[in-house]
């Protein structure tokens, strides 16, 4: 399976995905669904890392992306279009009420993220920038924040083992969500746990795409796919919001 053929599968699975949170948030199914998508993303951000030719440029290219994408993100995910002074244009560009940033922003943090773990010179050093790096996608409330930083780390580390990275990317997923389960019982006694709150479980599943990977690019459709990030997510806020 090739480069492009992952980021086709991983476009069709985030397609669902959102059509489900934004458009038909009764059908659990499609966000079920979708949970195969992310870790394709993260992968192919760490991949990407070890052939491109310019680190700078792709940091450049995403961070252009997510500028361009923050709109019809939160046209699509927030509380809808009511835009009347430029405090209103500001909350709705970053979201309401408090600010949730695309997954463009996540995958530049993961991928400076690598970089620090690739050039820094001591590993205390890199242990506490890297960590920084994933409470700040955190405190901005990146897509899958410090969760997404953190796979995508691991998928850099391990990109060489299947087994070490099936075990890794089990690891990060029981300490990040697992976690927040329990903390979510501990602090509301006789909370009830939905199915919802077991999905992201079934990002291990993407796996299966990612180890078919061949190491091959296939077709340059490279720009396509970056365009197709806030185009659909576009079309699904005027959808949402206009229909």
């Amino acid at each position: 399976m090739t480069t492009s053929m992952l980021k086709i599968i991983a476009c069709v699975l985030m397609l669902i995905d959102h059509m489900g949170a934004a458009l038909f948030p009764e059908a659990i199914i499609m966000r079920m669904i979708g949970r195969l998508s992310f870790p394709i993303f993260a992968y192919l951000i760490a991949i990407g890392y070890s052939k491109t030719n310019s680190f700078s440029k792709y940091v450049y290219r995403l961070l252009i992306f997510a500028a361009v994408s923050q709109i019809p993100f939160s046209l699509a995910f927030g509380e809808g279009l009511s835009i009347h002074s430029f405090s209103d244009f500001l909350r709705f560009f970053v979201g309401s009420p408090s600010p949730h940033l695309n997954i463009f922003f996540t995958l530049v943090i993961g991928l400076i993220a690598i970089r620090v773990l690739d050039k820094g010179e001591s590993t205390i050093g890199k242990i506490i920038a890297i960590s920084a790096l994933g409470i700040t996608a955190q405190a901005f409330s990146t897509d899958y924040g410090i969760y997404g930083v953190a796979m995508i780390v691991v998928f850099y580390i391990f990109r060489e083992s299947k087994i070490k990275t099936v075990i890794s990317q089990t690891t990060v997923f029981i300490l990040f969500y697992a976690s927040q389960i329990l903390f979510a019982i501990s602090r509301y006694p006789g909370i009830s746990i939905k199915l919802i709150w077991f999905n992201q479980a079934l990002s291990i599943l993407a796996l299966v795409f990612i180890f078919s990977y061949n190491g091959e690019k296939g077709k340059n459709l490279k720009y396509l796919f970056y365009a197709f990030y806030p185009v659909h997510l576009l079309v699904i806020g005027l959808i949402k919001n206009f229909m």
